[in-house]
């Protein structure tokens, strides 16, 4: 121990005195005597602490943000002919003409209300559901992709890949729907019924294309019918049609078909 230590030691006992004693204030004036002054506190530069101001501010702003905005529905249309949106958990939503979705995205679950036609395909998140609400109709997932078609009198949903759960709501009782599978939900009835056979041109206006693989023409022009809202007429219905066709063009679509089935076909 130095002499200067020692100093400093005897002082404080000697000047001990159990309750009226500051042993605080001691060291200070022992200090004092000996010259020794206190160093002063490092203080940051300004710019790094207007930095970290700043930052702070950022994120209180984007929490308070998000947490707001947690709460709160958000809106959005198509317009046009058929528009694609991204939803900020990165799911994609592909909307038909008019058709609508409102969503809000919560820590516990991300939520969707929708109305018309829309196409999903979610962002995997298995810590928080993926709910959709279409007026009557109720469909859970954690990451897949599929559709859901809801009119006044019934709600239509096809599975593109993955896996979802199909009810009348969330308390119901439901449908588990598989990659290829399709359910039909009617009004007034509780529990959704399975399509023997769905349809995968249910998506075509979301994919672009039809696919037909030995498909009879009569379910062909049935097909085309749905999508397009025309009827039509054919010389042979019997004949079977494989192969993808765009959208974008009926008329197209037609003549590709008399071409290779070597029939005639009327739209009416």
């Amino acid at each position: 121990m130095s002499h200067s230590e020692d100093k400093h030691l005897d002082f404080v006992l000697k000047h001990y005195k159990e309750g009226t004693f500051d042993t605080q204030k001691a060291i200070e004036r022992f200090k004092d005597a000996q010259g020794i002054k206190p160093a002063a506190p490092r203080r940051l530069p300004n710019f790094l602490i207007y930095g970290i101001s700043a930052a702070a501010a950022v994120v209180l702003g984007v929490f308070l943000f998000m947490n707001y905005n947690s709460r709160q529905w958000t809106e959005i249309t198509a317009k046009a002919a058929q528009e694609t949106f991204v939803l900020p958990d990165n799911s994609c939503v592909t909307l038909t003409k008019g058709s609508s979705v409102s969503y809000r995205m919560k820590a516990e679950g991300r939520q969707v209300k929708m109305e018309g036609k829309a196409y999903f395909d979610v962002a995997r998140d298995e810590s928080r559901p993926f709910e959709v609400d279409a007026d009557g109709a109720f469909v859970r997932v954690l990451g897949t992709e599929f559709m859901v078609d809801a009119t006044a009198s019934k709600a239509t949903v096809y599975v593109a890949e993955g896996k979802v759960l199909f009810a009348r709501n969330s308390r119901a009782e439901g449908v588990i729907l598989t990659e290829g599978m399709g359910a039909e939900l009617i009004e007034d009835e509780e529990i959704p019924q399975i399509q023997e056979a769905a349809d995968a041109n249910q998506i075509a206006w979301q994919r672009g294309s039809f696919i037909f693989d030995q498909t009879p023409l009569k379910d062909v022009l049935d097909c085309l019918s749905k999508h397009y809202g025309v009827s039509f007429a054919a010389t042979d219905l019997s004949k079977k049609l494989s192969g993808e066709f765009y959208t974008d063009d009926l008329d197209l679509i037609i003549e590709l078909i008399e071409s290779a089935l070597d029939v005639t076909i009327i739209k009416k």
